[in-house]
């Protein structure tokens, strides 16, 4: 498999060391500073890997339509405008997005798919805290974003983002917490508050490996898949 990859930071080197390391071709490098330079690019490759910011999906785009390559996106911190850019470039060619490659939230996700609705609705209160290292920009993360739309997919609940202001908590909320520091690779946990009792769903990532040996796993997954947008959740 040959790979373009997009992203020369933390996730995006480990992607392309993971990859070489695998016996893999990562046939160009590019970053958000050169991204620009994309556009003259037209070696052909299987499969584009995107770890880098919201800054460089125009020019990204603009290399799906035109060479029809599937494209697996990581990036995080997408505004509406861009989220509908992206699912757009199903129409040329296979899209899988994902906030977060680990298996163990595709689980932790399918967990809260079946089972928040029965809580909320029988009374649980739910929180959601999120950790990350000092150098993450986007708040709450992506994955966070994830979890809250598998815990109230509709939109019942007002998100309360923090708790910063005094009083007591409404029936119809849940708490949003986002911790930065040190290298935390990210952590995640869901909590249901009940009368008497809680119950914790967490997931906790020692390495960001994980999250480039899924990014890898789910670009090989992709390339065998028509045009259409798809998760990391239905690839595996």
């Amino acid at each position: 498999m040959k790979i373009l990859l997009i992203g020369h930071g933390q996730m995006g080197t480990m992607v392309g060391e993971l990859a070489l390391a695998q016996g893999l071709e990562v046939a160009a490098v590019f970053s958000t500073a050169n991204i620009e330079n994309l556009k003259k690019f037209n070696q052909p490759v299987d499969v584009l890997i995107d770890f880098s910011s919201p800054q460089a999906l125009p020019a990204i785009a603009a290399y799906v339509e035109r060479m029809a390559v599937p494209l697996v996106s990581g990036t995080t911190g997408f505004d509406e405008d861009a989220q509908r850019q992206l699912r757009a470039l199903a129409a040329y060619a296979p899209v899988l997005y994902s906030t977060n490659f680990s298996t163990g939230i595709v689980i932790i996700r399918r967990i809260l798919r079946q089972f928040s609705a029965y809580l909320l609705d029988s009374g649980y209160e739910a929180e959601l805290i999120e950790a990350h290292h000092n150098q993450k920009k986007d708040v709450p993360s992506g994955t966070a974003q994830t979890l809250l739309s598998e815990i109230d997919p509709n939109g019942r609940f007002t998100r309360v983002i923090g708790r910063g202001a005094q009083g007591v908590r409404g029936r119809q909320e849940i708490g949003v917490h986002s911790l930065r520091g040190g290298t935390e690779a990210g952590r995640h946990e869901v909590i249901f508050f009940g009368q008497d009792e809680q119950i914790q769903i967490a997931h906790c990532a020692a390495s960001r490996e994980i999250f480039a040996r899924g990014a890898l796993l789910g670009a090989e997954k992709l390339v065998r898949q028509v045009k259409g947008f798809y998760t990391f959740d239905q690839l595996i």
